[in-house]
């Protein structure tokens, strides 16, 4: 990964970490580990992703497409769970 990856991720991962402490405060979320501070955290993930989404389709002229982000993103995940199963 170049320094400029590794920068822009380092960025996108302090943005995220901010909304996740606004998430909480927002939800009233006090445990941060508890099921719904996961449900959270994971909410923000997804939110994230879908921005760098559209961030790349409207750079690259393409319709923003949810239901394509959507069902890309449900693919990815089974093939991460099936590459967890044989690990």
């Amino acid at each position: 990964m170049s320094n400029l990856h590794r920068r822009a991720m380092e960025a996108v991962l302090q943005a995220a970490q901010h909304d996740i402490v606004g998430t909480l405060r927002e939800r009233e979320i006090t445990d941060r580990h508890s099921e719904d501070g996961d449900e959270a955290v994971l909410d923000v993930a997804i939110l994230h992703a879908y921005r760098v989404f559209v961030r790349i389709c409207e750079e690259q002229g393409l319709d923003v497409d949810a239901q394509l982000f959507a069902e890309l993103a449900g693919e990815l995940a089974d093939e991460m769970a099936q590459d967890t199963d044989y690990d």
